[in-house]
């Protein structure tokens, strides 16, 4: 592999459509409608993926996001972020491209935007299990009876159900952990549905998604890390590092303490500063080798400190200065954003949404 003159994000298209014709698969096997974030990729390429296998719909993380899919035709969008009034001059022109499902928290928000917009849209209630992100408490019986009961008299708004993102499962190593963890939130969904039939119920992490037998009771999935994978889902046991369609390639600067360590060009400006503790070690970026038919992990190669455009690699074996090193990313959503192109392994670029 050739040195880039910078650090690349290189894209397997082989793995990542297939990544993605596998979960459209599981998620239509069992029942349910497939809605994934494309927050992780941020690419209207890619985003053509997804609806070759039948999606239609789809879930992002703001309006500006939105406004970049629904110019490719998008027409069925959730934004998975609460709303608040800044939001508003953005959704104007979104409901003149497509139906917009919203993340309501708040009776006096609900009334701004029927306010504000004109098209009809419907409202999803962020639920929080105990993860503490944001949302209602999914015990909070007053406060989500309160906001359905008034959406049910408004002339604009539609209540459609439950949303969950339990980021506890990210805590999880092994698929069984995750399934422990899943269970009562999945449960307290459930419940809800009890006391609203009327609902939907969205389940939105790629550790769930992927490691889950069955979804019963569940009528959407929503996960997006999925598409790509990272070194994170690899320790957690949503994949296997053959799975991962996503890498930074980062050229060699300088050999450091007699060949053992090496600084890469690339730093948090490139990965992130989210890290993985894997046993006594700490990392931000695990050292691979790829070949036509799987990838090798270096296992003591890994990034062990970033500062901006800096990365310390360890465990360091090269001896020729113009080499680069393949980095599996702990954090591939995170990787994805901070990049303005994905490059694939034969040589074409992939454009993305550029944060401007």
């Amino acid at each position: 592999m050739t040195t880039p003159q910078s650090p690349t994000l290189l894209l397997d298209e082989t793995l990542c459509k297939r990544n993605i014709k596998r979960m459209a698969d599981k998620v239509k096997k069992a029942g349910c409608e497939f809605r994934p974030h494309f927050k992780t990729h941020q690419s209207r390429v890619i985003g053509r993926w997804f609806r070759d296998k039948g999606v239609t719909g789809i879930t992002v993380s703001s309006p500006e996001m939105a406004l970049y899919f629904a110019a490719d035709s998008w027409s069925d969008i959730s934004i998975a972020f609460p709303f608040y009034p800044g939001m508003i001059p953005r959704l104007q022109k979104l409901e003149k491209q497509s139906y917009l499902r919203l993340f309501i928290n708040q009776v006096k928000d609900l009334e701004l935007l029927e306010r504000d917009l004109q098209n009809p849209f419907s409202v999803y209630i962020e639920t929080d299990a105990g993860y503490g992100r944001s949302g209602i408490s999914y015990k909070d019986k007053i406060s989500i009876d309160s906001l359905i009961n008034r959406i049910e008299i408004s002339s604009l708004a539609k209540f459609h159900g439950f949303y969950m993102h339990d980021g506890r499962t990210y805590s999880a190593r092994s698929a069984e952990e995750v399934k422990k963890i899943a269970k009562p939130s999945i449960s307290a969904l459930l419940k809800l549905k009890e006391n609203y039939p009327q609902s939907k119920l969205s389940l939105g992490d790629t550790p769930s998604a992927s490691t889950l037998d069955n979804f019963d009771g569940i009528d959407e999935i929503t996960a997006g890390n999925f598409v790509f994978y990272d070194w994170t889902q690899c320790q957690i046991g949503s994949c296997t590092i053959d799975d991962v369609a996503l890498f930074v390639l980062m050229p060699v600067a300088q050999s450091i303490e007699s060949g053992t360590k090496a600084i890469l060009h690339g730093g948090a400006v490139h990965l992130s500063k989210d890290t993985i503790r894997i046993g006594e070690n700490k990392t931000y970026g695990q050292a691979v080798i790829r070949t036509d038919s799987n990838t090798q992990i270096l296992s003591e190669t890994f990034i062990i400190a970033l500062s901006q455009e800096h990365g310390t690699l360890n465990g360091y074996k090269y001896t020729n200065s113009a080499e680069s090193v393949l980095i599996c990313p702990v954090h591939s959503c995170l990787t994805a954003n901070l990049f303005a192109n994905y490059v694939t392994f034969t040589g074409s670029r992939i454009e993305k949404r550029i944060l401007s």
